[in-house]
């Protein structure tokens, strides 16, 4: 599943100018350079908004996500989110008389008729018919598609704005005869 984020119009334009200006490689370096910085931001706020939205543990979700760097050939940068929907073991479940509660989405969320099986971790089960088997195991989010709704994709397209004001400063000072960045 991908998310494609194009603002083409005035970043192609304002890309050509600089290509005009101060050569083709200097022009790349200070775009993949302004999509590295801003694209971290945008992936730590990314994933803080995830923890938010879906109460998913910061580690499980750092793990789970992964961020590519734009090179100079490839004018792009990628958040990658891997992995499927958790057991609820990850939320803390507790067992009650009616059920089990664990916090998801932000809110406790009540799944009546389950009960946890310590044996197995601390996994939430809940029976499929009237019978004492079969069981089926219950589970929360996953990862890749939490990441695609809410807050978290809302957050990515707040950096849009951010991503074109740091090309055109760097490109700026390229073209004032400000050295940035390493040179390879």
């Amino acid at each position: 599943m991908h998310l494609v984020v194009l603002a083409a119009d005035a970043n192609r334009i304002r890309f050509e100018a600089a290509c005009h200006h101060l050569g083709d490689g200097e022009a790349r370096r200070a775009f993949s350079m302004a999509l590295n910085k801003e694209g971290r931001k945008a992936y730590t706020a990314h994933r803080r908004a995830l923890v938010k939205q879906t109460s998913i543990p910061r580690p499980v979700v750092t793990a789970a996500m992964r961020f590519d760097s734009a090179r100079r050939n490839r004018l792009e940068t990628r958040i990658t989110g891997t992995g499927r929907h958790l057991p609820l073991s990850v939320f803390k479940p507790r067992q009650f008389s009616y059920g089990v509660r664990a916090k998801i989405w932000g809110r406790a969320q009540t799944y009546r008729s389950a009960f946890l099986v310590k044996g197995y971790g601390n996994e939430a089960f809940k029976r499929v018919g009237k019978a004492r088997l079969p069981i089926e195991r219950l589970w929360g989010p996953a990862v890749p598609s939490e990441m695609l709704r809410d807050e978290a994709v809302a957050v990515w397209h707040d950096q849009l704005p951010a991503i074109d004001a740091e090309a055109r400063r760097l490109i700026g000072l390229m073209l004032g005869g400000h050295r940035i960045g390493s040179r390879r």
